[in-house]
């Protein structure tokens, strides 16, 4: 409780400074400021072109801490300005941790799947995107299975986009929570035919190494990219081993106006064990050189696994025209994988779920800017989702259409709206079979179920800057948006191999964003944002409370349920060698209804979270880091599906807990020789060694130490 007060502190004093910082009594301090924000503007103008004219919004220009970009509409993180802990930018998860809104359930060990919430919400009600096309498959099959975020291309990643809400008519209409967009480095042309070499090595703690190495060059017009990571663990748990290999090409070539094409390829092979209980139950035994843990899926002799290939092709096509910025993004894809483990001590041979999974999708789009104050995108996007069905055979299961058209009006000098819709269609196809057994024999062996809506948009931003000299680099801003999301993910219309999604409807209802950006002063930055989010038909999982034979309310629709959330975001220089960010986010799910399995469907998220850091620069090339991040306590249900329909199900109480990480980085030289540049990044994770526990139930990891060394030539 005395953390939770301190959380509760620091949130009033950030509120008070940003209203207070309105008042007639810093009108000396705003003049000067608004003399240091027009030698910003001047400035940014001269040796930076993100401020656009509709299309980003900005209130300062760049300013705050590197690698942070605060707008009214998203945040912006710059993976090559951003100093992170632990120096490998192809680790996505130290990035995302830095935001409150972002809860991280998986290890730094394996990022893993799914294992990202937004805003309080999971994979299926949030949107994981590379350059604006959704990441997705029909998932389900022994997990989740929507994203691993350990396969993912995170080395060729520029800048990651995170967009509350549900207001962006440019994406899936999934997206209640909000929007991580992952911007791949477009292809350019190089002075030379030498192509641009990086080396990122790093070990740490439980032997764990990661190897990344990157190509990119061109050849006139003709441009190519090239990377290869491997990456292995013995991890901190029992039979926790990861070992995952990916191989990344990609080719292109410059078109005039800055436009280009490109397709690329992807190859992962993954072998994960599966962590096991440590004594391992009635047959167990004790191996005193990993934490002690109990209650969880298996016993050592099972020696259970996870292992996978994953193939991925891509094009991507941008070409600005007379008639607005065409941008083409296609995909197809398969996924392959097998939950293997003993199932007696006794047995020779392992139970083995063999999975497969493709996917092939994409998104047109046309970005037509009419004036300065007007801009329409019009686009539609496309997926077809496939899984292995009845007769173990390529099935196609979800089948999803989109259009939208969303247009940018700058009203006045100060005021912008952004308003549109999008309409899309699901279809699905349940099934309804088990063994040659009808589930329910009312219906076929497949359940066709199809919806449609239209999902109107609206966002809207008043800069205040005209108003008063003190309101100078302020802005509220507004969104208002229809919710829609149909039952369009295997864990939804068929958990467990039960027809649950002959009975589903699609959740909808109303997302509301209160916004409020300001410099406070020199170059801080200030954000909160109040959400209210009203929810109808919201998908539970019932199965835990008794159900109907024909699995009718296996899974159910909540009648209404009520979001409310509160993010807060700080960050800017203290001074000129001291730069920090601060981030807390609130949030509490309320059911309006009375159904049970809304106790353990809305329950099991933390209410409160709160994540800083400081960067300090000691020298011209040394850089002190620390990282804080706390949670409040949270109960959560977890389960794991074992063989023949039996299912192992665990509530598990998580206690508050936090976490400090320390690093420093160090520029050992620049421009030696064929080095351009050579970085060294030392670091402790879980500094002061707290115990604390994943939503698992097992140990998360205790204190770590590792070393990173970067090389360009």
């Amino acid at each position: 409780m005395r953390w939770l007060g301190a959380c509760a502190m620091w949130v009033s004093v950030v509120f008070v400074i940003g209203v207070i910082g309105g008042s007639p009594a810093w009108s000396q301090q705003a003049d000067a400021d608004a003399e240091t924000a027009k030698q910003l503007e001047k400035d940014e103008k001269t040796d930076s072109k993100s401020v656009k004219k509709l299309e980003d919004i900005v209130v300062t220009g760049k300013s705050g801490m590197p690698g942070f970009e605060l707008r009214p509409q998203k945040t912006v993180i710059d993976v090559d300005d951003f100093s992170s802990i632990g120096g490998d930018s192809s680790n996505i998860q130290d990035l995302l941790k830095t935001q409150a809104a972002i809860d991280f359930r998986g290890t730094d060990q394996d990022p893993g799947v799914d294992s990202i919430f937004l805003r309080g919400f999971d994979a299926k009600r949030f949107v994981a995107a590379i350059d604006s096309v959704t990441v997705q498959k029909t998932g389900g099959r022994k997990s989740s299975n929507i994203v691993d975020y350990a396969l993912l291309p995170t080395f060729m990643i520029k800048e990651i986009e995170i967009l509350p809400g549900p207001h962006s008519a440019l994406f899936d209409s999934k997206s209640i929570g909000g929007v991580i967009n992952m911007i791949i480095r477009r292809p350019e042309q190089h002075e030379t035919t030498k192509p641009d070499v990086s080396l990122t090595t790093s070990y740490s703690s439980n032997a764990t190494l990661n190897m990344v190495g990157t190509g990119s060059g061109s050849i006139k017009n003709f441009t190519y990219d090239a990377a290869y990571r491997h990456y292995q663990t013995n991890g901190y748990l029992r039979h926790s081993e990861t070992d995952i290999e990916t191989v990344y090409g990609r080719v292109g070539y410059l078109l005039p106006a800055n436009g280009f094409v490109t397709v690329s390829a992807s190859s992962s092979d993954t072998d994960r064990h599966v962590a096991v209980n440590n004594p391992g139950g009635e047959y167990g035994d004790y191996d005193s050189s990993y934490p002690a843990t109990e209650d969880g899926a298996f016993d050592p002799y099972q020696e259970p696994t996870w292992n996978g290939e994953s193939y991925h092709y891509r094009m991507d096509l941008e070409q600005p025209t007379p008639i607005g910025k065409f941008k083409i993004g296609a995909y197809t894809g398969k996924d392959n994988r097998q939950r293997a483990y003993y199932v007696d001590m006794e047995d020779t041979e392992p139970s083995v779920m063999n999975t497969d999974w493709w996917q092939k999708g994409g998104k047109l789009q046309d970005e037509i800017e009419w004036s300065d104050h007007h801009m329409t995108t019009i686009g539609f996007d496309m997926a077809k989702l496939y899984d292995e069905g009845l007769d173990d055979d390529k099935t196609e299961r979800i089948n999803k259409k989109g259009g939208y058209l969303q247009h940018r009006w700058g009203i006045l000098d100060n005021v912008d709206l952004t308003f549109g819709g999008r309409y899309e269609t699901v279809k699905i196809w349940v099934s309804n079979e088990r063994n040659g057994t009808l589930h329910n024999s009312s219906f076929d062996r497949y359940i066709e179920r199809e919806w449609d809506e239209f999902v109107p948009k609206f966002f809207s931003t008043w800069r205040m800057d005209n108003m008063a000299a003190w309101l100078r680099d302020s802005s509220l801003s507004a969104g208002i948006s229809k919710i829609w999301r149909a039952p369009d993910y295997h864990g939804d219309y068929n958990p467990q191999g039960r027809p649950a999604g002959a009975f589903l409807e699609p959740e909808h209802g109303m997302g509301y964003d209160l916004i409020f950006n300001r410099r406070l002063f020199n170059d801080i930055q200030f954000s909160i944002d109040f959400s209210f989010y009203d929810i109808n038909d919201f998908i539970a999982t019932n199965s835990a409370y008794d159900t109907a034979s024909d699995y009718s309310d296996y899974k159910i629709n909540l009648d209404e349920v009520y979001r409310y959330g509160v993010d807060v975001e700080l960050n800017g220089h203290l001074m000129d060698k001291l730069s920090f960010y601060l981030a807390y986010s609130w949030q509490d799910f309320d059911n309006q209804g009375d159904e049970k399995a809304a106790q353990t469907e809305l329950d099991q998220r933390a209410k409160h979270r709160l994540s800083a850091g400081l960067r300090y620069e000691l020298f011209e090339n040394t850089k002190l880091m620390l990282d804080y991040r706390y949670q409040s306590d949270e109960v959560t249900q977890d389960y794991t599906e074992l063989e023949n329909d039996e299912y192992y199900f665990q509530e598990v109480e998580i206690d508050a807990y936090h976490t400090f990480d320390a690093g420093i980085e160090q520029v050992l030289c620049k421009k030696k020789g064929p080095i351009e540049e050579a970085i060294l990044n030392l670091y402790v994770k879980n500094l002061l060694n707290a115990t604390y526990y994943e939503t698992s139930g097992f140990q998360a990891a205790d204190r770590t130490v590792g070393a990173t060394l970067r090389l360009s030539f």
